[in-house]
């Protein structure tokens, strides 16, 4: 016979946290009737109650939600049903798929107590998870999230995780990836030929023994490979900078735990906090001391905290901090399988410390600094993304409140993430790479065709950088382009929406080393009145000539600067440590060169070399850093930036550069581009005669030590905390840009356009 009932549909991090327990825990305590499942858009439930009472369970629901657990929708019908006995748990619907997919998560603290209770079935299993915790994106292969459709399933159950994965109060219940020392996953430890040396507790203890005389480990993590080695071995450091070919490039390091941490590193309330959350990313920190081999010539030290039981056994046996980078080559994704790993790397590494339970989906560690008291990411990947994020605003496609359609932003050449529009939210990747490299495409495709079949996406709509030789917009028919620049200023405006009126304008700064220009030549130090439609190019950075496309040669670009200027003679010292045939050539090369940008990050990199002397440089934010170790907070000087037809004039700042020594010249070049951002919204308010908001983005601004001097002048501007500033998050920009054109727009634009 049917009743009246209410259907409780629920979309949100729904999968895998604990949440079917929680809601039978609750019908239980209120003594409702019904059922729960997983369904393809997230949670399904059934109440046999009256209205208040429904109200009561939601209320409650939402109060004690689980720790990974989040609702972004809760939609409630009256519906006529067949009333079971009791409430229980049903097997997962086979609907259509649009649930957000959890990512991988650090040890929760129930788990590691039982990690190290001796009296523990668990008591130092390199795999213990729950609900809580533990891997989710990484072994995923298709929707629903049921062990079945992970690479858990090649690992059954034995009766105790059975016991405890179907028991409604127990913490494991529906954990997928649940598994203990009886129905263990196997540990191994290898040579570089794939020889087997030791297994499960004697492999952590054998690769302790190895990494304490100085060898160099690949260690499998949740979303791929980390090369270890100990991090207070310098011969181990040089060998791994020899060996990878990564002569100044700073290493991670990993810590067994907090107190470690802070011997190294000034840490405060708010990088312990993001050091022991449940996402553990990398915190770029201020070190105590130099750490030549670890860090060259810089200040700063990427650390994060040993977060899986897998770390915690192998810190169990070694006593110290190890250094853990992705184990990759220059340029390339994450390794994450075994054999690419044999086939890859070899040359790198001295041995191998794996399992066999498969990472079918990689992910690079998060990257976050501490700007304002704020976590300022600067890589998303592990524990972060994928990120769903619910859409509201824009006009595209309305249809009763809804935006109809699905989309893709593709995002940029470098640093690249892609954003999918479909069931009224932004679903958007992890940090995928620079598509430059076979491998990297390879990722890129492979990760988009994960999340496309999952849920079943055909896409209308294509969004590119508009650079007419981006790799990843071949493999699509006439894909819309969005300028580079303008794509930057729409993800910091996206992540501050809340703070501005419907079609709202503010003034941008969007400072960074490259990106494609309307007129052809490379933009990057850019001034954008504009708002999620449109923009105008109010003023940019004097263009000057380059004299090849290779930006890692920071001493032609010092070279390009002086001669844009016709500084030869002042700076006679500078050109005279270079070989006059040399010099004479790439003079001739200048001026036959049709390479002009308008880049900030350009000039930084040539003004740096200038001033350290630096011929090239060996990773992007090379430069930038080490102007940060030497700006005095203490010198108030500044050069001056004029701004005279519509450019930025900076000859001041390479006049600078030849004659100042290291500390005043690079102080006054961050004072100088703080004083010129203020003094320009300044004089622009008076232009326009009202007030008007400010956003800072592009690469550049990931320089804490500009914002801070900014902050310091009570300067209001907003700069990008939750989506990094960097390239990251072009396709952000690319698709809430789109996502605002209006109907008609869009159809000036296209109707179609797949892969």
């Amino acid at each position: 016979m049917s009743h009246f009932a209410f259907r409780l549909e629920i979309s949100g991090l729904v999968q895998g946290v604990g949440f079917r327990p929680l809601a039978h825990s609750i019908a239980h305590e209120l003594g409702f009737c019904g059922w729960v499942r997983n369904s393809g858009f997230g949670v399904e439930l059934v109440l046999f109650c009256d209205g208040a009472k429904c109200e009561e369970f939601v209320r409650i629901l939402r109060h004690r939600l689980p720790p990974l657990a989040r609702i972004d929708s809760l939609k409630i019908t009256k519906i006529w049903a067949e009333k079971n006995e009791g409430f229980v748990i049903e097997n997962s619907a086979d609907d259509a798929k649009t649930t957000p997919i959890l990512s991988d998560f650090a040890l929760c603290e129930a788990c590691r107590e039982e990690f190290y209770d001796p009296q523990n079935p668990r008591h130092l299993y390199p795999f213990i998870i729950c609900t809580h915790c533990g891997p989710r994106f990484s072994l995923i292969k298709t929707l629903p999230y049921d062990r079945a459709n992970t690479t858990m399933a090649a690992f059954p159950m034995c009766d105790f995780c059975k016991s405890e994965f179907e028991d409604p109060k127990n913490r494991r219940f529906h954990a997928q990836p649940v598994s203990c020392p009886e129905c263990k996953i196997p540990v191994f430890l290898k040579d570089k030929r794939g020889a087997i040396l030791a297994r499960d507790g004697a492999a952590f203890v054998e690769a302790a023994r190895l990494l304490r005389e100085g060898k160099i480990l690949a260690v499998k993590g949740i979303g791929g490979f980390h090369l270890m080695c100990d991090a207070l071995n310098d011969e181990a450091l040089r060998n791994l900078r020899a060996r990878k070919n990564r002569p100044a490039k700073p290493f991670a390091l990993m810590c067994p735990d907090l107190s470690a941490a802070r011997k190294l590193a000034h840490i405060g309330k708010i990088e312990a906090q993001i050091l022991t959350s449940k996402e553990a990313p990398i915190v770029l920190l201020r070190a105590k001391s130099p750490l030549p081999l670890i860090a060259p010539n810089i200040h700063k030290i990427g650390i994060m905290l040993a977060h899986t039981p897998f770390h915690l056994l192998l810190f169990e046996h070694f006593s110290g901090v190890l250094v853990a980078t992705s184990a990759n080559l220059s340029g390339e994704s994450i390794i994450h399988r075994d054999e690419i790993l044999q086939e890859r790397l070899s040359g790198v590494f001295d041995f191998v410390l794996s399992h066999e339970r498969e990472i079918h989906n990689p992910s690079d560690d998060s990257l976050v600094q501490i700007f304002d008291e704020k976590p300022m990411f600067l890589r998303m990947g592990r524990a972060f993304r994928p990120s769903y994020v619910a859409y509201e605003g824009g006009r595209l496609g309305e249809r009763d409140g809804e935006r109809g359609g699905n989309f893709l932003a593709l995002g940029s050449e470098l640093k690249n993430e892609w954003v999918i529009f479909y069931a009224n939210r932004l679903l958007l990747s992890g940090h995928i790479g620079d598509l430059r490299g076979v491998r990297t495409q390879e990722r890129f495709f492979k990760s988009l065709d994960f999340f496309t079949q999952n849920y079943g996406l055909d896409f209308e709509r294509i969004l590119c950088d508009a650079h007419p030789h981006f790799h990843a917009a071949k493999a699509f028919e006439g894909p819309l382009k969005i300028q580079h620049h303008y794509a930057h200023f729409c993800a910091a405006y996206f992540e501050f929406k809340e703070h501005f009126d419907p079609d709202e304008k503010a003034l941008g700064f969007i400072f960074d080393g490259t990106g494609y220009g309307e007129d052809g030549s490379v933009w990057g130090g850019e001034l954008l009145w504009a708002n999620l439609k449109a923009y105008e190019r109010v003023g940019h950075f004097a263009r000057f000539k380059l004299i090849n496309a290779d930006v890692k040669n920071v001493q032609n670009l010092a070279l390009s600067l002086i001669w844009h200027y016709d500084l030869e003679e002042e700076a006679g010292e500078f050109l005279a440590k270079i070989p006059p045939q040399k010099l004479s050539n790439l003079k001739k090369i200048h001026r036959a060169s049709s390479l002009w940008t308008s880049s900030l990050g350009r000039v930084i990199d040539g003004f740096a070399a200038l001033v350290f002397g630096t011929e090239k440089i060996s990773y992007e934010a090379e430069l930038g850093l080490l102007c940060e170790r030497f700006y005095d907070a203490d010198l108030d000087f500044s050069y001056a930036l004029e701004f005279r037809d519509g450019q930025v004039d900076f000859r001041e700042l390479v006049l600078g550069a030849l004659r100042d020594e290291k500390g005043r010249a690079v102080t006054g070049f961050f004072n100088a581009l703080a004083d010129f951002i203020v003094r320009f919204s300044q004089d622009l308010r008076g232009q326009v005669g009202e007030e008007f908001k400010v956003i800072l983005s592009g690469g550049v601004f990931q320089n804490k030590t500009l914002l801070e001097i900014l902050k310091r002048k009570n300067f209001v501007f907003f700069v990008p905390l939750r989506y990094p500033c960097n390239d990251s998050s072009i396709a952000l920009g690319q698709m809430v840009h789109f996502l605002n054109l209006s109907k008609d727009d869009n159809e000036m634009v296209g109707k179609t356009s797949k892969r």
